[in-house]
């Protein structure tokens, strides 16, 4: 899994780095099933996911004037 950092300089680039965690984590919970042959490995990454990318659709929503 590739290193993200959230120490970003302006508040509109913190929603991209979110988004790029949650694919990582994607990734990650469709690749964890067939590495473990377990069908629920996984299944915490993509609701880790789906709330990054509920958290970067909130951020995008804020107004940073």
């Amino acid at each position: 899994m590739n290193r993200l950092s959230l120490d970003c300089d302006s508040p509109d680039k913190v929603s991209p780095v979110l988004r790029a965690a949650a694919e990582e984590y994607y990734a990650a919970s469709v690749d964890l099933p067939s590495a473990w042959g377990d069908p629920q490995a996984g299944k915490v990454w993509a609701k880790i996911a789906r709330i990054l990318e509920r958290a970067a659709a909130q951020i995008d929503k804020l107004d940073t004037v």
